[in-house]
């Protein structure tokens, strides 16, 4: 049966839940990178008929919209972090399922079998497996070991009830180095101080001091410097955030 969200173990040793993107938001933002794909084909071959360039019509009108297609997905995720105009639209983006970062051989292979999943079954390959298999992935996410997540995730956004921020007109960041991060790396934060009051136990507590010292690490600061217990420097960490951010 296939799930509704996935826990992913970053490099960091940190649990992180995401939502699994629907077939029905996959399909709308594939609909919209197949129209600016479209277009963007379309007005190639008007520039180039209007310079007056010889070329074989029939060739290019069977192969380059595929080329170009192929090409469009792989050159945007591989440049946009994991999001394709449609994918950032509707608010979906690709990453890998084991933590890592996806490598831009792991954009080629879900690019190069969208030829496969969408092309040449007209998508039913790509719309059944992702409504049947367990991570909802396409012949290509399963290949590169992908999953395509829900990345405009509300959490991030309820930070400030879960901080029980009220008025931050008087409230002073003590770490103004923050705003170098983003949304992505605080979903991180608050994830991890979530399963650790969820879950008290030796290996989440490990979790959060790693997770701590590499904040500070990033932030530039020493040891020695942070006067604060790991738990309470990530929650202060989360609101300086929200207070220089929001």
């Amino acid at each position: 049966m296939p799930l509704d969200t996935i826990t992913i173990q970053t490099t960091q040793n940190v649990s992180i839940d995401y939502d699994l993107a629907k077939v029905g938001a996959r399909i709308g933002s594939f609909l919209i990178d197949a129209v600016i794909v479209i277009v963007a084909f379309w007005l190639l071959v008007l520039v180039v008929n209007a310079l007056g360039v010889n070329w074989n019509e029939t060739l290019t009108i069977a192969v380059g919209p595929v080329t170009y297609f192929i090409l469009y997905f792989f050159l945007f995720e591989t440049f946009n972090r994991g999001q394709t105009p449609g994918k950032k639209l509707i608010g979906l983006k690709v990453i890998r399922h084991d933590g890592r970062d996806p490598t831009p051989g792991d954009f080629l292979a879900r690019a190069v079998f969208l030829f496969v999943d969408v092309i040449l079954t007209a998508g039913m390959a790509a719309v059944l497996l992702i409504s049947t298999s367990k991570n909802k992935q396409r012949l290509g996410d399963m290949t590169a070991g992908t999953v395509v997540i829900q990345a405009n995730n509300h959490s991030i956004f309820s930070l400030e009830e879960i901080m029980g921020i009220k008025d931050r007109s008087e409230y002073e960041p003590i770490f103004p180095g923050v705003q170098r991060f983003t949304d992505q790396d605080m979903m991180v934060v608050k994830q991890s101080l979530n399963r650790l009051r969820k879950y008290q136990n030796s290996a989440h507590r490990q979790a959060i001091r790693q997770l701590s010292l590499r904040i500070a690490g990033q932030l530039g600061l020493e040891a020695s410097e942070v006067n604060l217990t790991p738990e309470k420097f990530l929650e202060t960490v989360l609101m300086d955030y929200i207070v220089i951010t929001r």
